[in-house]
């Protein structure tokens, strides 16, 4: 059965996909992978988000912490998200 923050990740990606002129792609951690990436790129209309997705109780690592500071630094909408409505104040320019 799948967890809080897996059934989460599924809705935050369809709500993604289905904007036009889009792209999105799903961070999969591995030993190749660079650690503390956030879980989701997407990319639209030039600009980069980048979203790090918790279950309501979940808790940011270090580097993951330190990946969207950097991001962020970098130009990109960066942030935490626990919910759909976290993901739609992320593109009003709520965060």
């Amino acid at each position: 059965m799948a967890g809080p923050e897996a059934l989460l990740t599924r809705k935050v990606l369809a709500w993604l996909r289905a904007r036009p002129g889009s792209y999105t792609v799903k961070i999969a951690g591995g030993p190749h992978q660079t650690r503390g990436l956030p879980d989701v790129l997407h990319l639209e209309r030039g600009m980069l988000y980048a979203l790090e997705i918790k279950a309501p109780a979940g808790r940011l690592t270090a580097l993951q912490e330190l990946a969207l500071r950097r991001l962020e630094e970098c130009g990109a909408v960066a942030g935490v998200v626990r919910s759909i409505e976290d993901v739609e104040r992320m593109f009003a320019g709520d965060t």
